[in-house]
């Protein structure tokens, strides 16, 4: 039996009251469910019992070293103010080109070694405690990390200091089952709160960047070489979704190659010869292997969720490329009105964003049940999962044939998390409210949800538009002898 940390917790952890923050309540529910299921059990300690007792330790673990980053931001703040001081009482004959906070970074970075920049944005969230009151609470607490608190400070940067608090409430909120945001989730929710609060500056930023548009390449030091190019988000989304598309074609064909050398071989004799290879030895030679016209590739696809009150101009919410991340409401019905567009209706319902239907008429029924399942779930159901769900395979939740084929029983997984149902590392079923539960080997209960396509309507400062009152009428302006030529 390892080593577990036995002592008393923390007294927030374990004390009533609204003042619990959720993820301390969420990990109380865990250890009552556990507690419970001890009870109602008599067999000894199991594998899956000392897991999950390892685990809570961990959990513990990480609560703690939270708490004492909040602590070192603190401090941070302390010694900010201290060297401001000791600054203000130096008179020198002219003045010195250093600030207080350059001072404080040096003094940090001397004693500690870390590194002058991760210095520099710890004391940019010690300095400003009202701006980043909830992060700076959520440390104390031990329920943010340092880490996320610090992406945060540096994606705000550019945002109202009224608008933060709200915003940051929104990113660290629990996952919709309660427990603990994953990593994906968190930074799709960073991402497109950002985009929505900031959607005029953003979309001033995006058009400015339009003339930056480029494509450079560098070569490395084992024979190698990398190449960037920087175009508009469709664009780009629309040559990855192209390129992957004929990878994944090639490798249903017999070829060998990974997904990764296919997509680097494809797009490389793409741009080379204009050509898509359908066979052989490919980008390695001097040239393509085969003929076919980069006309008969694959058109390429860019999926972009539009709700209806952004399509006409009610809203300002970031809107989605699914699988790729959020671009601003004005950059997407930019996009749904360029010419060629298709668009595709999809109902969802007004409470809780899940989709309802998914009408089209242009695939048979099968394609037409993929594309519905596909629709509800929006990204992978396994936990903490938010591969796309275009990207996932389609299981049956209960095997087939005990199970039907029905939409009922069929989910998108990604093919890791397909590859742990499948092992039965993880035991799933289905529970209320279209939830897919799943215990884990430590005997954690996660539960995921149908996607809400409306989620981006609810965060801050993604209401309407905000337009300026037209002036009211005035007097009519005397007519000059000599009006100027415009």
């Amino acid at each position: 039996m390892p080593f577990l940390d036995t002592g008393r917790p923390a007294p927030d952890a374990t004390a009533g009251g609204s003042t619990l923050n959720p993820r301390v309540v969420w990990l109380l529910g865990q250890a009552k469910a556990r507690a419970e299921r001890a009870q109602a059990s008599s067999t000894t300690v199991s594998l899956d019992d000392e897991a999950d007792a390892v685990l809570s330790q961990i959990e513990r673990l990480e609560v703690r070293k939270a708490r004492l980053e909040g602590r070192i931001v603190d401090a941070y703040a302390a010694l900010h103010s201290i060297e401001e001081q000791a600054l203000a009482r130096l008179t020198t004959s002219s003045p010195v080109p250093i600030t207080s906070e350059q001072v404080a970074v040096q003094e940090i970075t001397c004693a500690t070694g870390v590194g002058a920049t991760e210095v520099a944005r710890r004391l940019e969230l010690a300095l400003a405690p009202r701006r980043h009151r909830v992060l700076r609470e959520r440390l104390r607490s031990g329920a943010v990390s340092l880490q996320r608190a610090l992406r945060i400070v540096v994606e705000t940067r550019a945002l109202d200091d009224d608008v933060v608090p709200d915003l940051e409430a929104t990113v660290l909120a629990p996952a919709p089952d309660g427990s603990v945001a994953s990593q994906r989730l968190f930074a799709t929710r960073l991402q497109r709160c950002v985009r929505s609060a900031d959607s005029r500056a953003a979309e001033e930023r995006r058009r400015s960047s339009v003339v930056r548009r480029t494509a450079y390449g560098r070569i490395v030091e084992d024979g190698m070489g990398t190449f960037t190019v920087v175009a508009s988000a469709e664009r780009v989304v629309g040559v990855l979704d192209r390129v992957d598309a004929l990878a994944r074609a090639a490798r249903a064909a017999g070829d060998d190659r990974s997904l990764d050398q296919l997509r680097s071989d494809l797009l490389c004799d793409l741009a080379l010869f204009g050509v898509v290879p359908s066979g052989g030895d490919l980008g390695v030679g001097d040239g393509p292997t085969c003929s076919g016209r980069l006309s008969d590739a694959a058109p390429a696809t860019v999926r972009l969720v539009v709700p209806f009150e952004v399509a006409v101009g009610l809203s300002d919410a970031a809107c989605e490329l699914p699988g790729h991340g959020w671009v601003t409401a004005a950059h997407a019905r930019q996009i749904m009105t360029a010419p060629g567009s298709v668009w595709q209706r999809l109902a969802v319902d007004v409470d809780t964003g899940r989709t309802l239907e998914l009408s089209t008429d242009c695939y048979t029924p099968p394609r037409e049940m993929v594309e519905h399942v596909r629709a509800v779930d929006g990204v992978c159901r396994g936990p903490g999962c938010q591969v796309t769900a275009d990207r996932c395979d389609v299981d049956h939740l209960v095997p087939w044939p005990m199970g039907a084929t029905h939409i009922s029983n069929v989910d998108s997984l990604s093919r890791g998390c397909h590859n742990g149902k499948t092992a039965r590392v993880w035991q799933v079923r289905r529970v209320d409210d279209d939830g897919i539960s799943w215990t884990s080997p430590a005997g954690r209960d996660y539960i995921t949800y149908p996607k809400d396509w409306r989620e981006a309507l609810r965060d801050p400062g993604s209401g309407p538009p905000h337009r300026h009152p037209a002036p009211r009428p005035g007097p009519a302006p005397r007519p000059r002898d000599d009006p100027p030529p415009f």
